[in-house]
């Protein structure tokens, strides 16, 4: 057994949740780093015992790259009497309908395919390397994060499992040229236009440049991020179970850094966006009583230092549906049309850059206390009084809002939100129009 594949090896039985008699499931799609841990986990199969299946993904997103992609899955598994399942899933499509990012999407059906295969006691296992964990650890850096972002790629979170998380994607290349073992390249992958191809083929070469032992390093403060992250979760744990009520939670005596972290987790727990200024601003509700609007009509109120959530019942003139791709009706004569593009038809002022959007989005009328910072704007707005002094009255009551979970990204009669204006980066377009019905 050569070096690599022991450090899989060890890696395996370290995690301790891929068995004998265990069924495994790997994520192919081709690439050097899933080639490699198919084969790695094909050799070690008879070692350990557990049944191996591939399950491969055709996101219909690089056309006949795509179906490239997937012709090297099947010949590979053919080769190597490996038994393979093959999705197809029409990703751009789901994107549209749903108002998300493409990534976002193929990432979410992915793993859905990934379950289903597995089935209850199956392992998901991915190709993630120490490379991919830099790379994503600067990404957090970057967009700004705490220590757990701090801490990367977990090794196994509930039956996922990751293998090559301990070696480099060097030692990839290096282990499938060894055996002669060629795989398929995504196009993207090679470009520098998306920010981790900027880290992967920019900073982590600079860094290699600084410190040639980069990896080993950075594989030892992550070791030591990791125990001091365990730390805090156990003591954030026991936290919120001394300080569970039956409303919510008590976080009067919590220290600073475990109540940001319970905080934290009771954001997710209840689906509610997690930030740093969601989370900084809930805090503050420990030493003073108040509510928080947190998403659309979601609040957080603190009392006495215990923080809940409630929601607010929306009054009977209020509007509201989820968005949809093509036209919208909620004012009786009139039209909005959203339409996911891959460039800017309308107005810059009602174009979104879709990959800036936070959560789901809801086109509603006007709500008591709006607020939007307008693009172009270094201020925060009142919608009531931006409209008092534009608007005729008879109109005010059928101006359509479209919000995310953050807020309002449109406003008609007055364009789009600073913080999802369009850039030299924008992919995706969400042009929107507004036209009384019948009109073109």
């Amino acid at each position: 057994m050569d070096n690599t594949l022991k450090i899989v090896y060890d890696t395996i039985i370290e995690q301790n949740v891929i068995k004998k008699n265990t069924c495994v499931i790997a994520a192919l799609s081709g690439g050097a780093d899933s080639v490699c841990l198919l084969m790695m986990l094909s050799e070690l199969q008879h070692d350990i015992g557990f049944e191996l299946t591939a399950v491969h993904i055709n996101h219909m997103i690089r056309g006949e790259e795509s179906d490239r992609d997937e012709g090297f899955c099947r010949r590979l598994c053919e080769e190597n009497d490996i038994a393979l399942r093959v999705f197809h899933e029409d990703v751009p499509k789901a994107a549209a309908s749903l108002g998300r990012s493409l990534e976002e999407t193929a990432r979410e059906i992915r793993y859905q395919r990934f379950r289903e295969a597995a089935g209850e006691n199956g392992i998901i296992t991915t190709a993630h390397t120490l490379s991919d964990n830099a790379e994503t650890v600067l990404l957090n850096l970057i967009r700004g994060t705490g220590l757990k972002g701090l801490c990367g790629i977990p090794q196994v979170r509930d039956n996922i499992s990751r293998p090559l998380i301990n070696i480099t994607r060097e030692q990839v290349e290096e282990y499938l040229e060894s055996r002669g073992q060629s795989y398929v390249t995504d196009s993207t992958n090679l470009s520098d236009d998306y920010t981790r191809n900027k880290i992967r083929h920019l900073i982590i070469p600079q860094m290699k440049e600084i410190n040639g032992g980069f990896y080993k390093s950075f594989s030892n403060s992550l070791k030591a991020l990791r125990m001091e992250n365990s730390f805090i979760e156990d003591k954030t744990s026991a936290a919120l179970s001394e300080g569970k009520k039956e409303e919510g939670i008590d976080i009067s005596c919590m220290e600073p850094v475990v109540m940001r972290r319970a905080v934290s987790r009771f954001l997710s727990e209840n689906h509610l966006p997690v930030s740093f200024d969601n989370i900084r601003r809930i805090c503050s509700l420990r030493d003073k009583d108040g509510r928080i609007n947190i998403k659309k009509d979601t609040y957080i109120r603190g009392t006495n230092g215990v923080i809940f959530k409630e929601k607010n019942t929306p009054p009977s003139g209020d509007v509201e549906q989820w968005l949809l791709m093509g036209d919208n009706s909620i004012f009786d004569g009139r039209l909005l049309k959203a339409e996911m593009q891959s460039r800017m038809t309308a107005d810059p002022h009602c174009c979104i850059d879709a990959d800036k959007i936070q959560g789901e989005l809801i086109l509603r009328n006007r709500r008591f206390g709006d607020k939007v910072k307008l693009m172009g704007r270094d201020f925060t707005s009142s919608v009531k009084k931006l409209i008092n002094e534009k608007i005729p009255p008879e109109k005010r009551s059928s101006l359509h809002f479209i919000a995310d979970d953050l807020g309002i990204v449109f406003m008609e009669g007055f364009g789009i939100a600073d913080r999802v204006k369009t850039d030299e980066n924008t992919k995706r377009y969400l042009n929107i129009s507004i036209d009384s019905k019948g009109e073109k």
